[in-house]
C-alpha cells in the first residue's frame, strides 16, 4: 500500500490533480462500498460453490459426499489399478471445482480487504484517531483472506489429497474400516502385500505433490512479506518524526507483515517435513492411533 508523505499530525494538504483519486478511495461512501463488498464475498464463500455446481453434479450434503468418497475409495482400493474409477473422477472434478470457485472468490475478497484496509489508513492520517483500530483489523484480514486464498489454491491443485480430509479414521465400519486398515498395513509393514498397491503408490505421490505446492507457495510468500516489512520499517526510520500517525502506520503494518512472515517460515518448514514423509501424515488421516 503506497500513501502520499504526510508530515504532520493533523490532516494533510491534498495536491492538485491526485485528490480526486484519494477522496474516493477514503471516502465514507467508498468505505461503505467496500464493507458490503466483502460481506457479500463472505456470504458467497460458504454458499456459492455448492449452489453453482448443483447443476452439473447434482446436490451433494455433507454426510452425501462423507459417503459418496468412501465408496468411491473402496472402489480404487480394490481395482488394483494407478487409474481413477469414475465414481472417484467424479468426486475429484466436483472438489477441484468446488474450490477453484472459492479460489475466485477467495481472490476477491484480498483485492477488497486491501482496498477497505488502505482506505481506512488514509482516513486514519486524515481524520480520527480510532480509524487506526478498524485499518489494523482490515489489514490483518487481508492476511487471513490471503490465507484462505493459498489454502484453496494447494486443494485445487491437488484436489484429491483435499478428499481425504472425509475419511473418518478409525470410526470408519463395513468395506471402508477393512480398506483403510489394509491402507495402514501397507504403510507401516514393507512385506505387507498391500505395501505396494498401486492405489497406494499414487496417493503417496499426491500427498507429496500436495505439499510441495505449499510450500512453494508459502516461501514465496514469505519473501514477499519479508520485503515488505523492511519496506516499511525504512519508511518509518525516514518519516519525519513530528509525523506520528505516519509513523505509528508504518509501524503497525511492519509488525503485521513481520509477524505474518514469521508464521510463513514455520509453515513452509512444516510442510517441507510433510512432503518428505508423506506416509507419515498419510498414516495419520487413515487413522492410526
Amino acid at each position: 500500500m503506497r500513501f502520499r508523505p504526510i508530515t504532520t499530525t493533523g490532516a494533510a494538504e491534498p495536491t492538485r490533480g491526485s485528490d480526486r483519486k484519494n477522496v474516493r478511495l477514503h471516502s465514507r461512501s467508498t468505505i461503505g462500498l467496500l464493507l458490503a463488498a466483502g460481506a457479500a464475498l463472505v456470504a458467497a464463500f460458504e454458499f456459492a460453490p455448492r449452489a453453482l455446481l448443483k447443476r452439473n453434479f447434482g446436490a451433494y450434503s455433507d454426510a452425501k459426499l462423507h459417503d459418496a468418497f468412501g465408496r468411491a475409495l473402496v472402489e480404487y482400493w480394490r481395482s488394483g489399478t494407478p487409474a481413477f474409477p469414475a465414481s472417484l473422477t467424479t468426486l475429484v472434478d466436483y472438489w477441484f471445482q468446488w474450490h477453484a470457485i472459492k479460489v475466485a472468490i477467495s481472490s476477491l475478497s484480498v483485492i477488497v480487504f486491501a482496498l477497505l484496509a488502505t482506505a481506512l489508513w488514509q482516513r486514519y492520517l486524515r481524520n480520527q484517531a480510532w480509524y487506526a483500530a478498524v485499518a489494523t483489523a482490515a489489514t490483518v484480514s487481508t492476511v487471513a483472506a490471503t490465507g484462505v486464498l493459498v489454502l484453496n489454491i494447494q486443494a485445487t491443485a491437488v484436489p484429491l489429497v483435499a478428499l481425504l480430509g472425509l475419511l473418518p479414521g478409525r470410526t470408519a465400519d463395513g468395506k471402508l474400516a477393512q480398506v483403510l486398515s489394509q491402507m495402514r498395513e501397507g504403510l507401516t509393514k514393507s512385506a505387507s502385500p498391500h505395501a505396494g498397491s498401486p492405489a497406494l503408490t499414487v496417493l503417496l505421490g499426491e500427498v507429496e505433490r500436495y505439499f510441495w505446492v505449499m510450500v512453494a507457495i508459502s516461501a514465496t510468500l514469505m519473501m514477499a512479506t519479508v520485503l515488505a516489512s523492511v519496506l516499511f520499517w525504512k519508511r518509518r526510520i525516514a518519516a519525519d518524526p513530528s509525523a506520528t500517525r505516519v509513523r505509528f502506520m508504518h509501524s503497525t503494518l511492519g509488525v503485521i507483515t513481520a509477524l505474518t512472515a514469521c508464521l510463513l517460515l514455520l509453515v513452509t518448514a512444516a510442510y517441507a517435513f510433510s512432503a518428505l514423509e508423506p506416509a507419515t501424515w498419510l498414516l495419520g488421516v487413515v487413522g492410526a492411533g
